[in-house]
């Protein structure tokens, strides 16, 4: 917040929902001592603060600070704190006018929030001219020199602010901080526990008052953050309301609460009118309903300090008199019971962990002691994907080991966020580097791939670090419902063909395909149909690709479809942008569905949604790979994504002769892979073109490559071969004479080309799992006798089936 209008932000404020709270919990009965006269005594009585957001400027006029002195118990500077205040050139910092408010109102028994670390506005002029990795380095090099000048004083920072963007997309703002880097907003977080541990860290922003969009963008990351560990401790509402507040106030604040983290009303102000008292009050009532709304801050002292210019927002008028919104928020203060709230058991602001103030280090026995699993598969002939999720119910951990035995014949056969390994029946599984902890009453979560005979019954009991969890199994061992697309996915397999035995084939080391004719045309109005991603969800294929109008690229699906033959009839939806080359796959760890695609604002693009049938649902577009290549003429193309149980791996060519390779550890997917990466294979540029894909063979310790190449009888593809994502590439069926598949082996009659396809599977997951026993190819081919120019040749798409 600054104390001037920006962002057309009052706008915003107008667009809040309806009038009414529901205040749940709340005990409304006077306490027995004596009612507190100001806002801070009243809020200290049942443990939070009441605060206000001053100016250095404005403490030399004796009626605002004697106001903000009497009234206040937290104090959070303005302007004085931020990037351009702190560090107006590069590395070069100025303090004076931030330790002024510290000094402040540390000298009058005051704590501070300090505001902010970092955010995309009042930047100074030297940051705005950097971007990528300067930009990115300059900005963590911030965060780690201000809050260690401020370590000890400072009693929580909004590490990073307003970096969600507003409206319906749930995604991240655009901007030069957001373009360093998905995982910009972590490294920011993990930065400042370093330099001040004892700091609560919060994430901070406005129009989130509501369960809406923007709200649950947050809400997910915050999730995220605490299933990795990412150290975040509260998230703040800003709170800039008009005349109505959102009937889910409350429900938002406790959703956030539920996560195990703070919840802090930082930048409050209500447009004056007829209902500014009862808002004030609505807002008041509503956090001390839930145990971790740890406290509220005002933006300002006075009206005529308020940014909002004419609104009249604050609790006092111009001449420091207090107006019927201050005692609305008085008399609702000093209703609350002086302990904690009944409903929830955090006492204080400053214990956040919901466990009792003194757990047994230890706990052995008794239900609701050491740890709860909830333990969720989904099967599939003879595999299946499970979800585990643990619940400490003791005191903090760093460092975890989990084991089960398996109730049937069930095998692991590649785990994410965590390290599995399995004697037996007997499964052990402990945490990898980037999730070690688990705070007193945090979550974590981890997943596998298994196999299994017969049944596929769920563990009834696991034991964390050597204490039986006696806080209850929640086991799934039935069948995820097909109608809820947002748990881990029902994945059906593939109708034809339908695996009825655990893979036990080989790659061939000489491919022979059978060809189905054209199984769809362009709708009306499109010249082709190419690029296609495909996957079986809840029973279904469902196919994204490019589609082409008269040489210009856009973006489309098929309505999901059952059978091949059905692909004919199925609707085409355009996509509302271009997503074109689209890789489509389902991010177990984080039950997530993911599109990355090419051209755009960076050289690799990815969306997020949890619904794949909906075009619409996709999020606002994030960088995957920001990088460069040499010597080629369309820069990196063809992306394709792949995981193993401890990497995300980004593979892609260049129309050049060379394929790359990326990664990152898997917890840090989805975000950008960066700018770097390795060559790991050189040829001719006909031998190595582009349409690279990646697989992992079921039942094998192999991974299986296709490339298209350019032959003399049309495109067609290679197969490599590797033990590992990470390892060499060995040629395996790599001729035109003998490809993978192309011309002298398709048994296409309509074709000559067999261009950029995807092999089906019925997992779809980011494991990309094919069964070699069960080959089948999907992919664009095109009527040899037109040819257009490239860009209009009339690609149609059609199916492989492997012959054995």
């Amino acid at each position: 917040m600054t104390t001037t209008p920006r962002r057309g932000r009052r706008a915003l404020v107008a667009a809040s929902l309806s009038l009414a709270v529901a205040v749940t919990g709340l005990a409304v009965a006077m306490p027995a001592q004596a009612a507190a006269s100001t806002l801070g005594a009243a809020a200290a009585q049942s443990g939070r603060y009441y605060g206000t957001a001053i100016s250095a400027g404005k403490l030399s006029d004796s009626t605002y600070s004697s106001v903000a002195n009497r009234e206040f118990n937290m104090i959070t500077a303005e302007n004085e704190m931020k990037w351009d205040a702190t560090e107006p050139s590069q590395n070069s910092f100025s303090y004076s006018r931030g330790d002024q408010i510290v000094n402040w109102a540390r000298s009058n028994g005051k704590q501070v929030r300090g505001h902010a670390l970092l955010w995309h506005n009042q930047m100074p002029t030297w940051a705005q001219g950097l971007s990528g990795t300067a930009l990115r380095n300059a900005a963590i090099n911030h965060v780690t020199k201000v809050a260690t000048y401020y370590k000890g004083k400072v009693y929580a920072w909004d590490v990073v602010n307003e970096a969600f963007a507003d409206g319906g997309s749930g995604g991240r703002r655009d901007s030069s901080l957001q373009r360093t880097g998905n995982d910009w907003i972590e490294a920011a977080f993990r930065a400042a526990r370093a330099a001040d541990p004892g700091a609560k860290l919060c994430y901070n922003d406005y129009n989130t008052d509501g369960i809406n969009a923007k709200s649950t963008g947050i809400y997910n990351m915050v999730k995220d953050f605490k299933s990795r560990g990412v150290p975040i401790d509260c998230v703040g509402l800003q709170s800039h309301l008009g005349t109505t507040i959102a009937s889910d106030y409350q429900a938002n604040i406790q959703r956030f609460a539920d996560l195990g983290v703070d919840v802090q009303i930082t930048e409050l102000d209500v447009e004056q009118g007829g209902n500014q008292a009862n808002i004030y009050q609505t807002v008041t009532r509503a956090c001390l309903a839930v145990a971790r709304c740890t406290g509220i801050t005002v933006w300002g002292v006075r009206d005529n300090d308020s940014w909002r210019t004419g609104a009249n927002p604050l609790l006092f008028d111009s001449s420091g008199n207090k107006k019927a919104a201050y005692t609305s928020v008085l008399n609702a203060l000093n209703a609350a019971t002086p302990t904690q709230n009944p409903t929830t058991p955090n006492p204080t602001p400053t214990t956040p962990d919901p466990t009792p103030t003194t757990p047994t280090p230890t706990p052995t026995s008794g239900p609701g002691t050491g740890c709860s699993v909830s333990y969720t598969a989904t099967s599939w002939s003879t595999g299946f994907t499970a979800s585990v999720k643990i619940t400490n119910l003791g005191s903090a951990i760093n460092g975890w080991t989990l084991t089960w035995a398996f109730p049937g014949n069930q095998t692991i056969t590649q785990a994410w966020s965590t390290t599995a390994t399995q004697s037996g029946n007997q499964v052990t599984a402990k945490n990898v580097g980037y999730n070690p902890q688990i705070p007193a009453g945090g979550t974590i979560e981890f997943g596998f791939n298994g196999a299994y005979s017969g049944s596929n019954p769920s563990p009834t009991s696991f034991s964390l670090n050597g204490t039986v969890c006696n806080g209850g199994v929640t086991p799934t061992p039935t069948p995820t419902p097909t109608t809820n697309p947002t748990p881990t996915p029902t994945v059906t397999p593939n109708p034809t063909p339908t695996p009825t035995s655990n893979p036990t084939c080989s790659l061939p080391s000489s491919y022979r395909w059978t060809s189905s004719g054209v199984l769809a045309q362009p709708k009306s109005g499109w010249t082709s149909l190419k690029d296609f991603t495909n996957v079986v969800y809840n029973g279904k294929h469902i196919v994204y690709a490019s589609n082409v109008v008269n040489g210009n690229y856009g973006s489309m699906s098929f309505t999901p479809f059952t059978n091949w033959s059905d692909m004919a009839s199925a609707s085409q939806n355009a996509l509302p942008s271009g997503t074109v080359a689209p890789t489509l796959f389902y991010f177990a760890p984080k039950n997530i569905w993911v599109l990355a695609y090419q051209w755009g604002q960076w050289p690799f693009i990815y969306r997020t949604s949890t619904d794949p049938t909906n075009v619409n649902s996709w999020s606002s577009p994030q960088p995957l790979f920001t990088g460069s290549i040499t010597g080629s003429g369309t820069g990196p193309i063809d992306q394709t994504l792949i995981g193993d149980g401890q990497n995300m791996y980004l593979f892609f060519a260049g129309d050049n002769g060379k394929i790359y390779r990326a990664s990152m550890p898997i917890g840090n997917f989805p975000s950008s892979f960066g700018s770097s990466y390795t060559t790991i294979m050189s040829d001719t540029q006909a031998n190595l073109f582009e349409g690279v894909e990646v697989y992992k063979v079921a039942g094998q310790n192999q991974y299986l490559m296709i490339v298209e190449a350019m032959g003399s009888r049309g495109r067609y593809f290679r197969s490599f071969t590797s033990s590992s994502l990470d390892g060499t590439w060995t040629p395996q069926a790599a001729t035109e004479s003998n490809p993978f598949a192309g011309k002298a082996n398709s048994g296409a009659t309509w074709t000559n080309d067999i261009s950029h396809g995807d092999l089906v599977r019925s997992n779809p997951d980011q494991t990309k799992t094919i069964d070699p026993c069960n080959l089948q190819l999907l992919y664009q081919g095109r009527d040899p006798n037109v040819n257009p120019d490239y860009n209009n040749l009339p690609y149609r798409p059609g199916l492989l089936t492997l012959q054995r």
